[in-house]
């Protein structure tokens, strides 16, 4: 009996040739045990197959000629770049580790983080890339970028029309002081450039307001209020402006200012 369990333990053994070591035991009738150390097959899991990383574009500039690209405290988006034109084109968006955003298309917004560069990438539906840069992404500041010589998609505000007295100052002309402001990197400065303009312009309350949010601290937007409230032409609508402050101390400096 013994020899008949030893032959049988060889033949596994021998199947299972080269594989993984296991210890058996072989016992029978009351004859001793024996213990053999065979091999077994132990059947291992294929290795999962690597996904394609989405690879970037190669590098290119396009666009700098064709697109305008301006930032504006307006629009209640902040860290946000609204892409408005060519409607109908794909976009892509590249963050600064060349991985990819989002895809999306033309017109959409897209919010980042505050003082981080994204690449994008405009395709027309015929496949021809037309825009491809880098673009910064501005804390509390929306930027718009169109094509030059495209409508924008939304109407500027219209201006308070003045029956008599001081007319404000042009659409035009208001919006170059804007423009102005916002070029200067300290409250100090934007707060100068709208003295200046004061000193011989006068506004619209909705101009006011513009201004206001054009400044950070919610000092200095008091500060504005401060400046211009001898030039508006729409005195009587100074409460728009309440909306333009988030403290009600600010609030109440203001409703004392426009008495």
């Amino acid at each position: 009996m013994r020899r008949t369990l030893l032959a049988a333990a060889a033949v596994w053994a021998g199947a299972a040739l080269a594989q993984e070591d296991v210890s058996v035991d072989i016992e029978a009738g009351g004859m001793p045990a024996v213990q053999m150390n065979v091999r077994t097959t132990r059947k291992q899991a294929p290795p999962a197959e690597a996904q394609p990383a989405q690879k970037q574009p190669p590098s290119r500039t396009l666009g700098a000629e064709a697109f305008d690209l301006s930032y504006s405290p307006l629009g209640g988006g902040v860290n946000q770049i609204k892409v408005l034109t060519p409607e109908g084109a794909g976009a892509q968006v590249w963050n600064e580790a060349g991985t990819l955003e989002g895809t999306w298309d033309v017109p959409f917004n897209f919010k980042g983080h505050g003082g981080t560069y994204y690449r994008i990438i405009l395709t027309l539906p015929s496949g021809e890339v037309v825009y491809d840069r880098k673009v910064e992404v501005r804390e509390y500041l929306t930027g718009v970028l169109k094509a030059k010589g495209a409508p924008a998609r939304a109407a500027p505000p219209p201006v308070v029309a003045v029956a008599a007295g001081p007319g404000a100052m042009a659409p035009g002309d208001f919006e170059a002081l804007l423009e102005a402001v916002n070029g200067e990197s300290f409250s100090d400065g934007k707060l100068s450039t709208v003295s200046t303009a004061a000193d011989s312009a006068w506004f619209t309350v909705d101009q006011v307001g513009r201004l206001v949010d054009a400044l950070d601290h919610s000092g200095d937007k008091v500060k504005v209020v401060e400046i211009t409230r001898s030039h508006l032409v729409d005195k009587a609508n100074g409460f728009k402006l309440f909306q333009h402050f988030t403290f009600s101390g600010d609030k109440d400096k203001v409703k004392q200012l426009l008495k």
